[in-house]
């Protein structure tokens, strides 16, 4: 009986599959979520801190309603009232602190793991373009901080409406100011964070690299704050701009910076790093 060579199956048109984006950027979430050390870590700090708010809300409930805790309210109210400025609290530096740390430890090996093991050759020898490499990594980058600061955002505030309804500490309209104010922080740490990666040439260097630039910059913008006399200058610096962004949406009385250096600093921010990620992640640059 003769023996026949197997046939080959048919080449899949280029068009068939998932999208080369939707592929890295799963891959990349895989890989982040499976660094069980990290992920252990960063989650029992956040769960701590989110059960804390979510306690302090049911004390404050506890307080207005029960009749043998009224000499109790006066000072609740002077804690945490229900201005902006508790409202924009629910994002502030005791959550920013540690997602700088997480994404410094985590998400910081995104691009210089792909240099460190010679990986962005064998991805371009597929059908995948530099602009797709980039915009799967910024995707990745981007959705790992609002995946943490969502349930800041949302719990918080279904907790407080399902208790006390308009009359909880937390504004029915507070999602409306706070999900943006997670956007822009989000897109601002993911484009700090791949700028940093693909300068670095490992993981390890990658998380000493993101350090580098939030306390680097912020050093440099205390230096020109304290010579000039005008704390605007901290503007120069992602982590004061992370929590600068609640605020000014929230419309606080005394925001820790005004409007147009904020601005100002979070576009340069964003466009020079995102600048400094696409250039560095080229094919040219890929040949080593």
């Amino acid at each position: 009986m003769p023996i026949y060579a197997p046939s080959l199956p048919p080449r899949p048109e280029l068009s068939e599959g998932s999208h080369p984006i939707a592929v890295l950027a799963k891959f990349d979430l895989k890989r982040v979520v499976k660094r069980k050390v990290g992920f252990f870590i960063f989650g029992f700090i956040f769960l701590t801190i989110l059960l804390i708010e979510l306690i302090v809300l049911y004390g404050k409930y506890l307080i207005n309603t029960s009749p043998g805790l009224g000499g109790l309210k006066d000072f609740a109210n002077k804690i945490m009232t229900q201005g902006a400025d508790y409202q924009a609290g629910l994002i502030d530096w005791w959550i920013l602190i540690p997602l700088w740390f997480m994404m410094a430890f985590m998400v910081g090996g995104l691009i210089s793991r792909d240099s460190l093991y010679r990986i962005r050759p064998l991805v371009y020898a597929h059908p995948v373009r530099p602009q797709d490499y980039i915009t799967a990594k910024a995707l990745s980058a981007f959705i790992i901080p609002m995946v943490v600061m969502l349930p800041y955002v949302l719990l918080p505030w279904g907790f407080s409406l399902a208790m006390a309804g308009k009359a909880g500490p937390i504004w029915i309209s507070a999602p409306l100011y706070l999900l943006p104010a997670a956007l822009i922080i989000g897109l601002l740490m993911a484009a700090v964070t791949l700028g940093a990666s693909a300068m670095a040439g490992s993981p390890r260097a990658s998380f000493g690299w993101v350090l580098g630039i939030v306390l680097g910059t912020s050093a440099i913008g205390g230096i020109f704050s304290g010579a000039l006399q005008s704390k605007q200058w901290m503007a120069m610096s992602p982590y004061f701009l992370v929590q600068a962004w609640p605020q000014l949406i929230f419309n606080v009385s005394e925001p820790l910076l005004k409007w147009i250096p904020t601005l100002a600093g979070t576009v340069v921010h964003i466009a020079f790093w995102t600048w400094i990620a696409v250039k560095r992640t080229k094919p040219s640059e890929a040949v080593l």
